[in-house]
């Protein structure tokens, strides 16, 4: 695999959360994680110790300290992250302006002919170092390119990253009309790559919707890819906003509407994390 050797492999009990698509909600699901431990740890510390990383960003803002990414902010506020932990660089550390795949938003940057590699590892070894926790949020879909060192060279896929952590994996899936295909090609080269499956959160549910699909996905989700639904999150809960009902309130990890919470309550996510052993297969 031609990743670093020496990225730092993290011994924190941690989970890895990626889509089956892009814009399938995965930043929102982290942030509900994230918030759900930091409810239930906020009498243990006075300062939060959950670590959040998105080891890659595209479609960043500039700004005069440089690009910001705006999920790398709302996992931050969702953790309550502790700044003597790191700051938005730590949670980010690679970004590209263009919302693009990084393979290819790094080829048309002019800046750079590689991914800042070192900039992961520095993040990995001071979230390792100082968090009890560390959820670790993908980009895209398993397969999106970050890096090819060579024309003819196999593409570094986020799948590559998630082997090397060796976490178990939350896919989040849709729950409308073409999620099946979708949700079982993810999980099926989840378990080919040798790592553990930890279930599934499917997003946009709409109980009152006539769309059969609607109503008979969730079943067979779990009965085609023999997995669990770990949560199931009402309306539309994307990177861009949650709608649980029309004209509901935009979406802002600092103002997480109760039905969100109890949707993602349904599982004890501390109850599946576990420390990172690097698939094998």
């Amino acid at each position: 695999m031609p990743l670093p050797p020496d990225l730092h492999q993290p011994q924190t009990p941690g989970l890895f959360i990626t889509g089956a698509d892009t814009g399938v909600g995965k930043t929102v699901v982290t942030c509900l994680i994230a918030d759900q431990f930091r409810r239930r740890t906020v009498h243990a510390s006075p300062r939060s110790r959950i670590g959040v990383l998105k080891p890659f960003a595209t479609g960043c803002r500039k700004e005069r300290e440089g690009l910001v990414s705006d999920d790398a902010e709302q996992l931050a506020h969702a953790a309550d992250f502790d700044p003597d932990i790191g700051d938005l660089d730590t949670i980010t550390p690679i970004r590209f302006r263009e919302p693009l795949a990084p393979a290819v938003a790094l080829e048309r940057d002019r800046r750079t002919t590689e991914l800042d590699w070192p900039a992961l590892d520095r993040s990995l070894r001071r979230l390792d170092e100082r968090c009890d926790v560390l959820l670790v949020e993908g980009i895209g879909g398993l397969l999106v390119p970050l890096e090819q060192f060579a024309r003819n060279a196999r593409c570094v896929t986020i799948l590559d990253v998630a082997r090397v952590l060796g976490y178990p994996v939350v896919v989040v899936c849709r729950s409308s009309l073409g999620t099946l295909s979708h949700t079982a090609m993810t999980c099926d080269l989840i378990r080919r790559s040798g790592l553990s499956l930890a279930g599934l959160v499917v997003n946009g549910f709409e109980p009152d919707s006539p769309d059969v699909s609607q109503q008979t996905n969730r079943e067979w989700l779990a009965r085609q890819n023999q997995t669990r639904i770990l949560a199931t999150l009402p309306g539309r809960a994307t990177i861009d906003g949650v709608v649980p009902r029309p004209g509901g309130p935009e979406w802002n990890a600092q103002r997480i509407p109760n039905e969100l919470r109890e949707a993602i309550d349904a599982t004890d996510f501390a109850s599946i994390v576990r420390p990172g052993r690097p698939a094998r297969n």
